[in-house]
Protein backbone atom coordinates (compact mmCIF):
# COMPACT_ATOMS: atom_id res chain seq x y z
CA UNK A 1 0.00 0.00 0.00
CA UNK A 2 1.04 3.67 -1.11
CA UNK A 3 0.30 5.66 2.15
CA UNK A 4 1.67 9.14 0.95
CA UNK A 5 3.37 11.27 -1.49
CA UNK A 6 4.99 14.29 -1.78
CA UNK A 7 5.94 16.04 -4.93
CA UNK A 8 7.44 19.20 -4.93
CA UNK A 9 8.78 21.80 -7.94
CA UNK A 10 6.92 19.31 -10.79
CA UNK A 11 5.37 21.45 -13.46
CA UNK A 12 2.59 23.53 -11.71
CA UNK A 13 3.17 21.96 -8.27
CA UNK A 14 4.96 23.45 -5.88
CA UNK A 15 4.28 21.53 -2.69
CA UNK A 16 1.47 19.11 -2.35
CA UNK A 17 1.14 16.12 -0.06
CA UNK A 18 -1.29 12.93 -0.85
CA UNK A 19 -2.61 10.91 1.86
CA UNK A 20 -4.00 7.88 -0.23
CA UNK A 21 -6.82 5.78 1.61
CA UNK A 22 -6.60 1.46 1.54
CA UNK A 23 -9.18 1.13 -1.28
CA UNK A 24 -9.84 3.43 -3.64
CA UNK A 25 -8.40 7.27 -4.22
CA UNK A 26 -10.05 9.17 -6.57
CA UNK A 27 -7.60 12.51 -8.02
CA UNK A 28 -9.60 15.21 -9.95
CA UNK A 29 -9.40 18.21 -10.83
CA UNK A 30 -9.88 21.17 -13.21
CA UNK A 31 -7.94 20.85 -16.88
CA UNK A 32 -4.20 22.25 -16.32
CA UNK A 33 -4.63 21.64 -12.65
CA UNK A 34 -1.83 19.05 -12.98
CA UNK A 35 -3.37 15.91 -12.44
CA UNK A 36 -0.81 14.10 -14.30
CA UNK A 37 2.15 15.47 -12.40
CA UNK A 38 0.93 12.98 -9.81
CA UNK A 39 0.95 10.12 -12.05
CA UNK A 40 4.64 11.83 -12.96
CA UNK A 41 5.42 11.42 -9.71
CA UNK A 42 4.94 8.20 -9.17
CA UNK A 43 6.11 7.31 -12.32
CA UNK A 44 9.60 8.29 -10.81
CA UNK A 45 9.62 6.31 -7.71
CA UNK A 46 9.59 3.72 -10.47
CA UNK A 47 12.44 5.34 -11.72
CA UNK A 48 10.82 7.17 -14.88
CA UNK A 49 12.38 10.03 -16.49
CA UNK A 50 11.13 13.48 -15.86
CA UNK A 51 10.74 16.44 -18.83
CA UNK A 52 13.28 18.75 -18.06
CA UNK A 53 10.87 21.61 -19.02
CA UNK A 54 9.10 20.77 -15.56
CA UNK A 55 11.88 20.55 -13.31
CA UNK A 56 12.57 23.89 -11.66
CA UNK A 57 15.63 23.82 -10.00
CA UNK A 58 15.30 20.41 -8.11
CA UNK A 59 12.23 18.02 -8.33
CA UNK A 60 11.81 15.74 -5.68
CA UNK A 61 9.30 12.81 -4.98
CA UNK A 62 8.79 11.16 -1.69
CA UNK A 63 6.71 7.78 -1.24
CA UNK A 64 5.82 6.04 1.75
CA UNK A 65 5.48 2.50 1.11
CA UNK A 66 3.65 -0.32 3.74
CA UNK A 67 6.12 -3.26 3.34
CA UNK A 68 3.71 -5.44 4.23
CA UNK A 69 3.19 -8.97 1.71
CA UNK A 70 6.17 -6.90 -0.23
CA UNK A 71 8.95 -10.01 0.39
CA UNK A 72 10.91 -9.06 -2.44
CA UNK A 73 11.39 -5.51 -1.39
CA UNK A 74 11.23 -6.41 2.90
CA UNK A 75 14.11 -8.84 1.74
CA UNK A 76 15.90 -6.05 -0.03
CA UNK A 77 15.73 -3.55 2.95
CA UNK A 78 17.79 -6.36 5.07
CA UNK A 79 20.31 -6.14 2.71
CA UNK A 80 20.49 -2.74 1.93
CA UNK A 81 20.70 -2.31 5.69
CA UNK A 82 17.79 0.40 4.84
CA UNK A 83 15.19 1.81 7.97
CA UNK A 84 12.22 1.21 8.20
CA UNK A 85 9.23 3.28 10.47
CA UNK A 86 6.22 1.21 11.76
CA UNK A 87 6.52 -1.55 8.51
CA UNK A 88 6.52 1.70 6.06
CA UNK A 89 9.58 2.77 4.13
CA UNK A 90 10.42 6.12 2.80
CA UNK A 91 11.40 5.97 -1.18
CA UNK A 92 12.86 9.68 -2.08
CA UNK A 93 13.55 10.52 -5.76
CA UNK A 94 15.52 13.41 -6.44
CA UNK A 95 16.28 15.19 -10.28
CA UNK A 96 17.98 18.30 -11.21
CA UNK A 97 17.03 20.18 -14.29
CA UNK A 98 21.05 19.73 -15.54
CA UNK A 99 19.58 15.79 -15.61
CA UNK A 100 21.57 14.88 -11.81
CA UNK A 101 19.21 11.67 -10.41
CA UNK A 102 19.20 10.31 -7.05
CA UNK A 103 17.18 7.89 -5.23
CA UNK A 104 16.85 6.47 -1.74
CA UNK A 105 15.59 3.67 0.08
CA UNK A 106 15.04 4.00 3.65
CA UNK A 107 18.01 6.42 4.13
CA UNK A 108 20.07 4.29 1.79
CA UNK A 109 20.91 5.62 -1.45
CA UNK A 110 20.56 2.93 -5.01
CA UNK A 111 20.63 2.99 -8.30
CA UNK A 112 17.79 4.00 -10.38
CA UNK A 113 17.18 0.73 -11.79
CA UNK A 114 17.53 -0.89 -8.23
CA UNK A 115 14.59 1.45 -7.56
CA UNK A 116 12.88 0.35 -10.53
CA UNK A 117 13.26 -3.17 -9.76
CA UNK A 118 11.99 -3.03 -6.15
CA UNK A 119 9.36 -0.31 -6.18
CA UNK A 120 7.83 -1.71 -8.89
CA UNK A 121 6.59 -5.45 -7.29
CA UNK A 122 4.62 -2.86 -5.37
CA UNK A 123 3.82 0.00 -7.86
CA UNK A 124 2.17 -0.89 -10.93
CA UNK A 125 0.94 2.11 -13.32
CA UNK A 126 -1.09 1.99 -16.09
CA UNK A 127 -1.26 4.67 -18.76
CA UNK A 128 -2.71 5.41 -21.87
CA UNK A 129 0.49 3.82 -23.89
CA UNK A 130 1.75 1.93 -20.91
CA UNK A 131 -0.04 -1.57 -21.09
CA UNK A 132 3.03 -3.31 -20.77
CA UNK A 133 0.69 -6.14 -19.49
CA UNK A 134 -1.36 -6.70 -22.12
CA UNK A 135 2.04 -6.64 -24.79
CA UNK A 136 4.67 -8.90 -22.87
CA UNK A 137 4.40 -12.74 -23.40
CA UNK A 138 5.78 -13.48 -20.25
CA UNK A 139 4.17 -10.88 -18.30
CA UNK A 140 0.75 -12.10 -19.34
CA UNK A 141 2.01 -16.13 -18.75
CA UNK A 142 2.98 -14.74 -15.03
CA UNK A 143 -0.76 -13.33 -14.80
CA UNK A 144 -2.72 -16.76 -16.05
CA UNK A 145 -0.14 -18.98 -13.62
CA UNK A 146 -1.38 -15.92 -10.79
CA UNK A 147 -5.27 -16.61 -11.55
CA UNK A 148 -5.03 -19.95 -11.91
CA UNK A 149 -2.66 -20.57 -8.70
CA UNK A 150 -4.08 -23.21 -7.07
CA UNK A 151 -4.00 -25.60 -9.91
CA UNK A 152 -0.83 -24.20 -12.00
CA UNK A 153 1.36 -23.66 -8.64
CA UNK A 154 2.27 -26.69 -7.59
CA UNK A 155 2.97 -28.10 -11.48
CA UNK A 156 4.84 -25.06 -11.96
CA UNK A 157 6.74 -25.61 -9.02
CA UNK A 158 7.55 -29.42 -9.70
CA UNK A 159 8.06 -28.61 -13.12
CA UNK A 160 10.97 -25.89 -12.08
CA UNK A 161 12.37 -29.04 -9.10
CA UNK A 162 12.74 -31.10 -12.16
CA UNK A 163 14.08 -28.60 -14.35
CA UNK A 164 16.77 -27.80 -11.76
CA UNK A 165 17.68 -31.08 -11.17
CA UNK A 166 18.12 -31.92 -15.11
CA UNK A 167 19.86 -28.24 -15.00
CA UNK A 168 22.36 -29.46 -12.57
CA UNK A 169 23.06 -33.36 -14.17
CA UNK A 170 23.65 -32.03 -17.36
CA UNK A 171 26.37 -29.62 -15.92
CA UNK A 172 27.30 -32.73 -14.22
CA UNK A 173 27.56 -34.84 -17.06
CA UNK A 174 29.82 -32.66 -18.92
CA UNK A 175 31.58 -32.49 -16.31
CA UNK A 176 32.22 -36.47 -16.59
CA UNK A 177 32.97 -36.21 -20.21
CA UNK A 178 35.45 -34.14 -20.08
CA UNK A 179 37.22 -35.71 -16.79
CA UNK A 180 37.07 -39.51 -18.76
CA UNK A 181 38.45 -37.38 -21.82
CA UNK A 182 41.19 -36.27 -19.71
CA UNK A 183 41.62 -40.06 -18.32
CA UNK A 184 42.32 -41.49 -21.54
CA UNK A 185 44.86 -38.57 -21.96
CA UNK A 186 46.63 -38.49 -18.67
CA UNK A 187 45.54 -41.42 -16.88
CA UNK A 188 48.11 -43.82 -17.94
CA UNK A 189 50.75 -41.60 -17.88
CA UNK A 190 49.90 -40.88 -13.93
CA UNK A 191 49.19 -44.84 -13.31
CA UNK A 192 53.05 -45.52 -15.18
CA UNK A 193 54.90 -42.94 -13.46
CA UNK A 194 53.18 -44.09 -10.16
CA UNK A 195 54.14 -47.82 -10.79
CA UNK A 196 57.62 -46.62 -11.95
CA UNK A 197 57.96 -44.52 -8.17
CA UNK A 198 56.76 -47.17 -6.64
CA UNK A 199 58.99 -49.85 -7.74
CA UNK A 200 62.27 -47.29 -7.03
CA UNK A 201 60.93 -46.60 -3.54
CA UNK A 202 62.47 -43.69 -3.35
CA UNK A 203 62.52 -41.72 0.76
CA UNK A 204 62.27 -38.51 1.11
CA UNK A 205 65.39 -36.89 1.47
CA UNK A 206 67.79 -40.07 0.12
CA UNK A 207 69.06 -37.77 -2.79
CA UNK A 208 70.41 -35.42 -0.23
CA UNK A 209 71.80 -38.04 1.54
CA UNK A 210 73.62 -40.64 -0.79
CA UNK A 211 75.39 -36.89 -2.32
CA UNK A 212 76.71 -36.14 1.40
CA UNK A 213 77.85 -40.00 1.71
CA UNK A 214 79.19 -39.98 -1.71
CA UNK A 215 81.28 -36.82 -0.61
CA UNK A 216 82.29 -38.61 2.98
CA UNK A 217 83.18 -41.95 0.93
CA UNK A 218 85.71 -40.18 -1.61
CA UNK A 219 87.42 -38.23 1.34
CA UNK A 220 87.38 -41.59 3.65
CA UNK A 221 91.54 -41.87 4.32
CA UNK A 222 91.89 -37.95 5.35
CA UNK A 223 88.48 -38.27 7.44
CA UNK A 224 90.35 -41.88 9.32
CA UNK A 225 93.27 -39.77 9.66
CA UNK A 226 91.95 -36.80 11.18
CA UNK A 227 89.50 -38.65 13.61
CA UNK A 228 92.56 -41.26 14.88
CA UNK A 229 94.94 -38.12 15.52
CA UNK A 230 92.78 -36.21 17.36
CA UNK A 231 91.72 -39.59 19.56
CA UNK A 232 95.17 -39.65 20.19
CA UNK A 233 96.06 -36.17 21.22
CA UNK A 234 92.87 -36.70 23.62
CA UNK A 235 94.15 -40.27 25.32
CA UNK A 236 97.73 -40.50 23.72
CA UNK A 237 99.87 -43.79 23.76
CA UNK A 238 102.64 -45.25 25.39
CA UNK A 239 105.09 -43.00 23.23
CA UNK A 240 103.70 -39.50 24.43
CA UNK A 241 101.94 -37.89 26.50
CA UNK A 242 98.12 -36.87 26.04
CA UNK A 243 95.46 -34.77 27.19
CA UNK A 244 93.91 -37.58 29.19
CA UNK A 245 97.04 -38.13 31.05
CA UNK A 246 97.42 -34.41 31.87
CA UNK A 247 93.98 -34.54 33.01
CA UNK A 248 94.88 -37.82 35.70
CA UNK A 249 97.61 -35.63 37.02
CA UNK A 250 95.78 -32.90 37.45
CA UNK A 251 92.84 -35.00 39.09
CA UNK A 252 95.14 -36.75 41.85
CA UNK A 253 96.89 -33.32 42.60
CA UNK A 254 93.96 -31.65 43.75
CA UNK A 255 92.26 -34.54 45.16
CA UNK A 256 95.10 -34.61 47.76
CA UNK A 257 94.55 -31.14 48.32
CA UNK A 258 90.48 -31.32 48.85
CA UNK A 259 91.53 -33.60 51.66
CA UNK A 260 93.42 -30.65 52.70
CA UNK A 261 90.60 -27.90 52.20
CA UNK A 262 87.31 -29.26 51.62
CA UNK A 263 86.43 -26.59 49.21
CA UNK A 264 88.49 -28.00 46.45
CA UNK A 265 86.06 -30.99 46.00
CA UNK A 266 83.86 -29.32 44.13
CA UNK A 267 86.18 -28.70 41.40
CA UNK A 268 87.66 -32.05 41.64
CA UNK A 269 83.98 -33.25 40.58
CA UNK A 270 83.91 -31.10 37.57
CA UNK A 271 87.46 -32.38 37.07
CA UNK A 272 86.38 -36.18 36.76
CA UNK A 273 83.39 -35.25 34.81
CA UNK A 274 85.58 -33.93 31.95
CA UNK A 275 87.56 -36.69 32.37
CA UNK A 276 85.21 -39.03 31.71
CA UNK A 277 83.46 -36.69 28.82
CA UNK A 278 87.16 -36.59 27.33
CA UNK A 279 87.53 -40.71 27.32
CA UNK A 280 84.11 -40.69 25.39
CA UNK A 281 84.70 -38.89 22.86
CA UNK A 282 88.06 -40.23 22.20
CA UNK A 283 86.30 -43.62 21.68
CA UNK A 284 83.51 -42.22 19.58
CA UNK A 285 86.60 -40.63 17.10
CA UNK A 286 88.20 -44.30 16.95
CA UNK A 287 84.57 -45.69 16.09
CA UNK A 288 84.23 -43.02 13.84
CA UNK A 289 87.89 -43.74 12.14
CA UNK A 290 86.84 -47.47 12.18
CA UNK A 291 83.76 -47.02 10.39
CA UNK A 292 84.35 -45.21 8.05
CA UNK A 293 84.14 -47.78 4.80
CA UNK A 294 86.44 -46.60 1.56
CA UNK A 295 86.19 -49.67 -0.21
CA UNK A 296 85.30 -48.63 -4.38
CA UNK A 297 82.14 -51.21 -3.89
CA UNK A 298 79.87 -48.66 -1.40
CA UNK A 299 81.11 -45.23 -3.61
CA UNK A 300 80.02 -47.24 -6.60
CA UNK A 301 76.74 -48.15 -5.16
CA UNK A 302 75.79 -45.11 -3.86
CA UNK A 303 76.82 -43.29 -7.56
CA UNK A 304 74.28 -45.75 -9.36
CA UNK A 305 71.39 -45.08 -6.59
CA UNK A 306 72.11 -41.41 -6.51
CA UNK A 307 71.83 -41.44 -10.44
CA UNK A 308 68.73 -43.93 -10.51
CA UNK A 309 66.94 -41.21 -7.95
CA UNK A 310 68.14 -38.25 -10.47
CA UNK A 311 67.08 -39.76 -13.58
CA UNK A 312 63.57 -40.63 -12.14
CA UNK A 313 63.15 -37.02 -10.45
CA UNK A 314 64.30 -35.63 -14.40
CA UNK A 315 61.42 -38.18 -15.96
CA UNK A 316 58.74 -38.15 -13.77
CA UNK A 317 59.50 -33.97 -12.47
CA UNK A 318 57.60 -33.06 -15.54
CA UNK A 319 55.02 -35.38 -15.25
CA UNK A 320 53.52 -35.02 -11.83
CA UNK A 321 54.08 -31.07 -11.86
CA UNK A 322 53.41 -29.60 -8.32
CA UNK A 323 51.74 -26.09 -7.34
CA UNK A 324 55.28 -24.31 -7.92
CA UNK A 325 56.43 -26.25 -11.38
CA UNK A 326 57.80 -29.64 -11.95
CA UNK A 327 59.95 -31.53 -8.99
CA UNK A 328 63.37 -30.59 -8.85
CA UNK A 329 64.29 -33.23 -5.84
CA UNK A 330 62.93 -36.56 -4.57
CA UNK A 331 61.51 -35.09 -1.95
CA UNK A 332 59.11 -32.76 -3.95
CA UNK A 333 58.26 -36.00 -6.20
CA UNK A 334 57.33 -37.77 -3.78
CA UNK A 335 55.10 -34.89 -2.34
CA UNK A 336 53.86 -34.30 -6.28
CA UNK A 337 53.49 -37.86 -6.67
CA UNK A 338 50.45 -37.68 -3.54
CA UNK A 339 48.15 -35.15 -6.00
CA UNK A 340 49.24 -37.48 -9.05
CA UNK A 341 47.25 -40.08 -6.61
CA UNK A 342 44.45 -38.03 -5.73
CA UNK A 343 44.04 -36.81 -9.75
CA UNK A 344 43.85 -40.94 -10.12
CA UNK A 345 41.50 -40.96 -7.41
CA UNK A 346 39.04 -38.62 -9.44
CA UNK A 347 39.07 -40.77 -12.49
CA UNK A 348 38.61 -43.91 -10.31
CA UNK A 349 34.61 -44.20 -10.39
CA UNK A 350 33.61 -41.74 -13.29
CA UNK A 351 32.51 -44.10 -15.92
CA UNK A 352 30.12 -45.51 -13.18
CA UNK A 353 28.91 -41.81 -12.04
CA UNK A 354 28.63 -40.93 -15.86
CA UNK A 355 26.62 -44.24 -16.37
CA UNK A 356 24.16 -43.60 -13.63
CA UNK A 357 23.84 -39.44 -14.16
CA UNK A 358 23.23 -40.24 -18.11
CA UNK A 359 20.11 -43.46 -17.01
CA UNK A 360 18.77 -40.76 -14.27
CA UNK A 361 19.07 -37.65 -17.23
CA UNK A 362 17.11 -40.10 -19.86
CA UNK A 363 14.54 -40.61 -16.71
CA UNK A 364 14.30 -36.98 -16.14
CA UNK A 365 13.66 -35.99 -19.89
CA UNK A 366 10.38 -38.66 -19.48
CA UNK A 367 9.34 -36.62 -16.15
CA UNK A 368 9.63 -33.35 -17.57
CA UNK A 369 7.98 -33.92 -20.36
CA UNK A 370 5.31 -34.79 -17.97
CA UNK A 371 5.20 -32.22 -15.82
CA UNK A 372 5.36 -29.75 -19.12
CA UNK A 373 2.47 -31.73 -19.93
CA UNK A 374 0.74 -31.48 -17.21
CA UNK A 375 1.45 -27.56 -16.81
CA UNK A 376 0.15 -26.98 -20.13
CA UNK A 377 -3.39 -29.05 -19.54
CA UNK A 378 -4.11 -27.12 -16.26
CA UNK A 379 -2.70 -23.38 -17.64
CA UNK A 380 -5.01 -24.42 -20.42
CA UNK A 381 -8.23 -25.05 -18.45
CA UNK A 382 -6.78 -21.61 -16.34
CA UNK A 383 -6.91 -19.78 -19.64
CA UNK A 384 -10.76 -20.89 -20.15
CA UNK A 385 -11.77 -19.54 -16.67
CA UNK A 386 -9.71 -15.95 -17.48
CA UNK A 387 -11.28 -15.49 -21.02
CA UNK A 388 -14.56 -16.45 -19.28
CA UNK A 389 -13.55 -13.73 -16.53
CA UNK A 390 -12.42 -11.52 -18.31
CA UNK A 391 -15.40 -11.72 -20.92
CA UNK A 392 -17.70 -11.27 -17.58
CA UNK A 393 -16.08 -7.85 -16.96
CA UNK A 394 -16.29 -6.62 -20.37
CA UNK A 395 -19.83 -7.34 -20.27
CA UNK A 396 -19.96 -4.79 -17.37
CA UNK A 397 -18.11 -2.79 -18.87
CA UNK A 398 -20.40 -2.06 -21.94
CA UNK A 399 -17.98 -3.75 -24.17
CA UNK A 400 -20.85 -6.82 -24.43
CA UNK A 401 -19.83 -7.87 -27.94
CA UNK A 402 -16.23 -8.15 -27.61
CA UNK A 403 -14.51 -11.36 -27.37
CA UNK A 404 -11.65 -11.86 -25.25
CA UNK A 405 -9.19 -15.38 -25.68
CA UNK A 406 -6.14 -16.48 -23.91
CA UNK A 407 -4.48 -19.03 -26.14
CA UNK A 408 -1.89 -21.42 -25.09
CA UNK A 409 0.46 -22.58 -27.07
CA UNK A 410 3.75 -24.08 -27.76
CA UNK A 411 7.26 -22.90 -27.75
CA UNK A 412 11.06 -23.70 -26.41
CA UNK A 413 11.28 -25.46 -23.29
CA UNK A 414 12.16 -23.64 -20.36
CA UNK A 415 12.13 -23.23 -16.47
CA UNK A 416 8.18 -22.63 -16.11
CA UNK A 417 7.19 -24.90 -19.10
CA UNK A 418 7.17 -24.91 -22.68
CA UNK A 419 4.13 -22.26 -22.91
CA UNK A 420 3.52 -19.14 -24.18
CA UNK A 421 0.29 -17.25 -23.31
CA UNK A 422 -1.63 -14.50 -25.95
CA UNK A 423 -4.35 -12.45 -24.85
CA UNK A 424 -6.29 -11.72 -27.80
CA UNK A 425 -9.39 -9.61 -28.08
CA UNK A 426 -11.97 -9.34 -31.17
CA UNK A 427 -13.69 -6.30 -30.40
CA UNK A 428 -16.45 -6.51 -32.57
CA UNK A 429 -18.47 -9.95 -34.11
CA UNK A 430 -16.68 -11.21 -37.46
CA UNK A 431 -13.66 -9.67 -36.24
CA UNK A 432 -10.39 -11.27 -36.30
CA UNK A 433 -8.59 -12.32 -32.60
CA UNK A 434 -5.37 -10.32 -32.72
CA UNK A 435 -3.00 -9.34 -29.71
CA UNK A 436 -5.15 -6.44 -27.16
CA UNK A 437 -2.70 -3.81 -27.84
CA UNK A 438 -3.32 -4.12 -31.66
CA UNK A 439 -6.93 -4.96 -32.00
CA UNK A 440 -8.57 -2.00 -28.84
CA UNK A 441 -8.78 1.55 -29.25
CA UNK A 442 -7.37 3.48 -26.47
CA UNK A 443 -10.63 3.36 -24.78
CA UNK A 444 -11.38 -0.60 -25.31
CA UNK A 445 -7.48 -0.97 -24.22
CA UNK A 446 -8.23 0.75 -21.38
CA UNK A 447 -11.48 -1.30 -20.11
CA UNK A 448 -9.76 -4.53 -21.21
CA UNK A 449 -7.02 -4.02 -19.12
CA UNK A 450 -9.22 -2.75 -16.33
CA UNK A 451 -11.15 -6.18 -16.61
CA UNK A 452 -7.79 -8.49 -16.26
CA UNK A 453 -7.18 -6.66 -13.66
CA UNK A 454 -10.71 -7.28 -12.00
CA UNK A 455 -10.59 -10.91 -12.95
CA UNK A 456 -6.64 -11.39 -11.42
CA UNK A 457 -7.60 -9.90 -8.35
CA UNK A 458 -10.75 -11.54 -7.63
CA UNK A 459 -9.03 -14.20 -8.28
CA UNK A 460 -6.09 -13.46 -5.28
CA UNK A 461 -5.52 -16.10 -2.23
CA UNK A 462 -3.36 -13.30 -0.33
CA UNK A 463 -4.94 -10.44 0.52
CA UNK A 464 -1.69 -8.94 2.87
CA UNK A 465 0.76 -8.53 -0.40
CA UNK A 466 -2.26 -6.51 -2.14
CA UNK A 467 -0.83 -4.50 -5.39
CA UNK A 468 -1.15 -0.70 -5.33
CA UNK A 469 -2.64 -0.26 -8.97
CA UNK A 470 -2.34 3.68 -10.50
CA UNK A 471 -5.09 4.70 -13.49
CA UNK A 472 -3.70 7.60 -15.43
CA UNK A 473 -7.09 8.68 -17.61
CA UNK A 474 -8.35 5.14 -17.82
CA UNK A 475 -12.08 6.35 -18.71
CA UNK A 476 -10.46 8.41 -21.74
CA UNK A 477 -12.76 8.36 -24.95
CA UNK A 478 -15.93 7.06 -22.60
CA UNK A 479 -18.88 8.16 -20.43
CA UNK A 480 -22.38 7.45 -19.80
CA UNK A 481 -23.05 3.61 -18.82
CA UNK A 482 -19.23 2.55 -19.97
CA UNK A 483 -18.26 5.53 -17.56
CA UNK A 484 -20.18 4.29 -14.44
CA UNK A 485 -19.32 0.48 -15.13
CA UNK A 486 -15.66 1.40 -14.97
CA UNK A 487 -16.38 3.40 -11.90
CA UNK A 488 -18.38 -0.05 -10.08
CA UNK A 489 -15.39 -2.23 -11.64
CA UNK A 490 -12.53 -0.12 -10.46
CA UNK A 491 -14.37 0.05 -6.56
CA UNK A 492 -14.54 -3.94 -7.32
CA UNK A 493 -10.52 -3.89 -7.50
CA UNK A 494 -10.38 -1.74 -4.85
CA UNK A 495 -11.46 -4.89 -2.70
CA UNK A 496 -8.64 -6.72 -3.58
CA UNK A 497 -5.95 -3.99 -4.03
CA UNK A 498 -5.05 -0.60 -3.51
CA UNK A 499 -6.25 1.65 -6.46
CA UNK A 500 -5.58 5.51 -7.13
CA UNK A 501 -6.88 6.52 -10.33
CA UNK A 502 -6.71 9.95 -12.33
CA UNK A 503 -9.80 10.81 -13.75
CA UNK A 504 -12.26 13.45 -15.43
CA UNK A 505 -15.36 11.51 -15.08
CA UNK A 506 -17.70 11.92 -11.91
CA UNK A 507 -19.43 8.56 -12.37
CA UNK A 508 -16.38 7.15 -11.83
CA UNK A 509 -15.10 9.49 -8.94
CA UNK A 510 -17.92 8.82 -7.09
CA UNK A 511 -16.72 5.28 -6.65
CA UNK A 512 -13.68 6.59 -4.52
CA UNK A 513 -13.54 5.83 -1.13
CA UNK A 514 -10.70 8.52 -0.97
CA UNK A 515 -11.33 11.55 -3.08
CA UNK A 516 -8.34 14.05 -3.46
CA UNK A 517 -8.76 17.15 -5.85
CA UNK A 518 -5.91 18.91 -7.11
CA UNK A 519 -6.63 22.88 -7.17
CA UNK A 520 -5.39 25.19 -8.98
CA UNK A 521 -4.52 29.29 -8.02
CA UNK A 522 -3.00 31.82 -9.96
CA UNK A 523 -1.14 34.91 -8.10
CA UNK A 524 0.86 37.76 -9.46
CA UNK A 525 0.78 36.07 -13.21
CA UNK A 526 2.22 32.56 -12.30
CA UNK A 527 -0.08 28.91 -11.46
CA UNK A 528 0.60 26.56 -8.80
CA UNK A 529 -1.36 23.52 -7.33
CA UNK A 530 -1.69 22.13 -4.46
CA UNK A 531 -3.82 18.77 -3.11
CA UNK A 532 -7.06 18.60 -0.79
CA UNK A 533 -8.53 16.31 0.52
CA UNK A 534 -12.25 16.07 0.30
CA UNK A 535 -15.41 15.80 2.65
CA UNK A 536 -18.43 14.64 1.80
CA UNK A 537 -19.99 18.21 1.08
CA UNK A 538 -16.41 19.07 -0.68
CA UNK A 539 -16.93 15.89 -2.86
CA UNK A 540 -20.86 17.04 -4.11
CA UNK A 541 -19.20 20.43 -4.87
CA UNK A 542 -16.25 18.55 -7.23
CA UNK A 543 -18.77 16.54 -8.66
CA UNK A 544 -21.45 19.16 -9.44
CA UNK A 545 -18.66 20.97 -11.36
CA UNK A 546 -17.16 17.97 -13.39
CA UNK A 547 -20.95 17.10 -14.05
CA UNK A 548 -22.07 20.71 -15.12
CA UNK A 549 -18.95 22.94 -15.05
CA UNK A 550 -20.44 24.74 -11.92
CA UNK A 551 -20.19 23.89 -8.39
CA UNK A 552 -23.09 26.20 -7.41
CA UNK A 553 -25.86 24.89 -9.65
CA UNK A 554 -28.20 23.76 -7.21
CA UNK A 555 -29.66 21.16 -10.22
CA UNK A 556 -25.73 20.19 -10.47
CA UNK A 557 -25.25 19.62 -6.55
CA UNK A 558 -28.88 17.50 -6.33
CA UNK A 559 -27.65 15.82 -9.00
CA UNK A 560 -24.25 14.86 -7.51
CA UNK A 561 -25.50 14.08 -4.32
CA UNK A 562 -27.46 11.55 -6.11
CA UNK A 563 -24.60 10.13 -7.76
CA UNK A 564 -23.03 9.82 -4.53
CA UNK A 565 -25.33 7.95 -2.74
CA UNK A 566 -26.23 5.41 -5.58
CA UNK A 567 -21.85 4.93 -5.95
CA UNK A 568 -22.57 3.97 -1.89
CA UNK A 569 -25.10 2.06 -2.72
CA UNK A 570 -23.65 -0.25 -5.07
CA UNK A 571 -20.58 -0.99 -3.26
CA UNK A 572 -22.27 -2.50 -0.34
Amino acid sequence: MLSTLRIRHIGVIDDALLEFGPGFTALTGETGAGKTMIVTGLTMLLGGRLDRGRTRGSSTVDGTLALAGHGELADAMDELGAEEEDGEVLVVRRLTRDGRSRAQIGGVPVPIGTLARLVGTAVTVHGQSDQQRLRDHDAQREALDRFGAAEIEPLLERHRTVWRERTALTERLAELDALLAERERRGTVLTEALERLEQADPQAGEDDALRAEIERLGNAEELRGAAGQAALALVGDDDGPAAGSLLDIAGEALARAARTDGTLVPLTERLDALRIELSDIAGELSSYADGIDASPGRIEEANERLHELTVLVRDLGALLPGQDGPAEDVTTLLETSRTAAQELDRFEGAEEERGTVAARLEQLETELDAAAEELTAARTEAAGALSGAVQEELRHLEMPDAEIRVDVTGRAHRSHGRDEVAILLAPHPGADHLPVAQAASGGELSRVMLALEVALASSRSDRTAAPVFVFDEIDAGIGGRAALAVGQRLARLARHAQVIVVTHLPQVAAHASTHLQIVKTSQDGATSSTVETLDRPGRIRELARMLAGDDASDVALAHAEELLDEAGRTQR
